[in-house]
């Protein structure tokens, strides 16, 4: 997003005076200049037709690097949230497997409420966007660490690994 009519200057065959006009004409991005076309531009005063083309690709690299720079942290960030809820899916299934007698017992249903309480954690990761990116990409690093190395790990490591990791994701929510 463009702050003021001066950043328009980036665009080669814009000065001041045509940044300024181009802002007051309506146009406060380089995605509604990449939008607007020929037609658009020209009717602004002061848009030399020899450079209307150059302007026009100019925007629209510039629109594209805006949007990229946008979208990347929280793609990236939904990116890894969703690794993170796969690899403690298949974690969890392959020590239902491993398990499966001893999962009626007491270590095991605290293992199946830390799992669902961690699953669930993960699905609000997904809403948080560009907001708390950061810190989020903290805890998912922790909480990768605590559940790396538990697919020949007994059961009570197993549970001890997943709270550990319960924690950490618990953490980010609040």
């Amino acid at each position: 997003m463009v702050q003021s009519a001066a950043d328009f200057r980036q665009l080669k065959g814009v000065g001041a005076i045509l940044g300024k006009r181009l802002y007051d004409a309506g146009f406060d991005s380089f995605t509604k200049i990449a939008q607007a076309g020929e037609e658009g531009l020209s009717k602004v005063r002061g848009v030399n037709r020899r450079h209307l083309t150059s302007i026009l690709q100019q925007a629209r690299e510039l629109a594209g690097r805006e949007q990229d720079e946008q979208q990347e942290p929280a793609q990236l960030m939904q990116q890894r949230v969703t690794g993170m809820r796969e690899k403690v899916e298949n974690l969890a299934q392959a020590t239902r497997d491993r398990f499966a007698g001893e999962m009626s017992e007491k270590c095991g249903r605290k293992l199946g409420s830390d799992l669902e309480r961690i699953e669930n954690a993960l699905l609000q990761m997904h809403d948080f966007g560009n907001k708390r990116s950061k810190r989020i990409a903290k805890i998912l690093t922790k909480a990768e660490k605590k559940v790396s190395g538990l697919e020949d790990a007994t059961l009570k490591k197993v549970r001890k690994g997943f709270k550990k990791a319960r924690k950490a994701v618990l953490k980010a929510l609040t």
